[in-house]
């Protein structure tokens, strides 16, 4: 399976945890989206024999641009490359985007799943992650959507200051009582070049300590399996079979092609990565240069690193297709720290496969540095 990113790199503005390359200057969208379809068509003859399984609009918010937009883009990836006849077809979204707008236009325009960040359904939650939209607004959106997409992603965040149990069970159980398919609940984290972590130096905000927000972490991933979601990464729960596809290619390793800047891709092993620089590229482009930061290739090491991190944050180690990968045993490779985890009770093993549960998803990225 393979995916392709596009980033649009655009926010009317920048909420005060959010580290993501953009820009709130909307008025270069129409000059960008034709260099971005530069960028797309200078690499068609490379990935002639690729077929693409999905497509992610991911920012920024992508659903600043008009359905209009969004369908010419969607034409150039189709003339350009081998796009699947059933490929999922994401937009990220911002529930105020659809005040004026109609969700049908969207759908209308090739989209198939829809993801919006909602972030919470209280409003003093709201208010201090600096969001756009009132809770009402999303609840009512959300619902609209559902009247026109069949796949819908609701993005929560939790692990607030202060936040307690009572609080995130209100946002989940919405979400669940909304009847999305799939639910993406993230800790908030305190990013370097945010506004939140330079509140948080300054003392004005607080942070929960590790033990409060594993106990949130833990009542999350209960209160959404005991309501059929699937637990099937460290902060992704779907119900069957509407896991997320184009993620899926990244935590099973497979090929991706991103567009725009700070886009990254790995295609047949060889990694690039886009300057994150809005200027520079639509400089480069405009000279048919591609905007290219870095081209290289991973080391056996870190890429078996690598296809463990991911493995073990999602569906698992597959012991198959690690042996196809790697050319070696990962039963004898990782024989001693399995078994460690396993007795544990951070992991569970089949003939098959080495994952950790809900107990090793919660410690996840210090599992893969200590154990790995």
């Amino acid at each position: 399976m393979s995916g392709i990113y596009l980033h649009i790199p655009f926010c009317g503005k920048r909420c005060n945890y959010c580290d993501f390359y953009l820009i709130t200057n909307l008025n270069v969208i129409d000059k960008y989206l034709i260099n971005l379809k530069k960028e797309i068509s200078l690499y068609s003859d490379k990935y002639r024999k690729e077929t693409f399984n999905t497509v992610f609009f991911g920012g920024g918010t992508p659903s600043l641009l008009s359905p209009g937009q969004l369908e010419n883009l969607l034409d150039h990836l189709h003339k350009n490359f081998s796009i699947s006849s059933n490929a999922e077809i994401t937009i990220e979204a911002n529930p105020e985007d659809f005040f004026d707008k109609k969700l049908s236009d969207y759908r209308s325009a090739g989209i198939n799943r829809i993801s919006f960040g909602v972030q919470s359904f209280l409003d003093q939650e709201l208010k201090f992650l600096t969001r756009r939209h009132t809770a009402s607004d999303a609840e009512r959106i959300t619902a609209d959507a559902s009247k026109v997409f069949d796949n819908i992603n609701l993005d929560i965040i939790y692990s607030l200051p202060h936040q307690t149990i009572s609080e995130i069970d209100h946002s989940l159980s919405k979400a669940i009582e909304l009847n999305v398919k799939h639910i993406s609940a993230y800790t908030l984290t305190y990013e370097k070049r945010t506004v939140l972590y330079k509140s948080y130096q300054r003392k004005l905000t607080d942070k929960n300590s590790q033990s409060e927000e594993g106990a949130l972490y833990n009542f999350v991933s209960e209160k959404l399996k005991s309501n059929n979601y699937k637990h099937y990464e460290v902060s992704n729960f779907s119900q069957e079979n509407y896991e997320c596809r184009h993620n899926l290619t990244y935590w099973n390793y497979d090929n991706y092609a991103g567009f725009g800047p700070s886009s990254h891709s790995m295609m047949s092993g060889e990694r690039r990565n886009n300057y994150s620089d809005i200027l520079k590229y639509n400089s480069l482009l405009e000279k048919n240069i591609l905007p290219v930061e870095q081209n290289y290739t991973l080391t056996f090491e870190q890429s078996k690193l690598e296809y463990l991190m991911l493995a073990l944050r999602s569906t698992g180690l597959n012991f198959e297709n690690y042996r196809n990968i790697f050319k070696e045993d990962p039963e004898k490779v990782f024989f001693n720290p399995m078994n460690e985890l396993v007795q544990n009770n951070f992991a569970d093993r089949s003939e098959k496969i080495f994952r950790l549960n809900d107990r090793g998803y919660a410690l996840a990225d210090e599992i893969v540095a200590r154990y790995f």
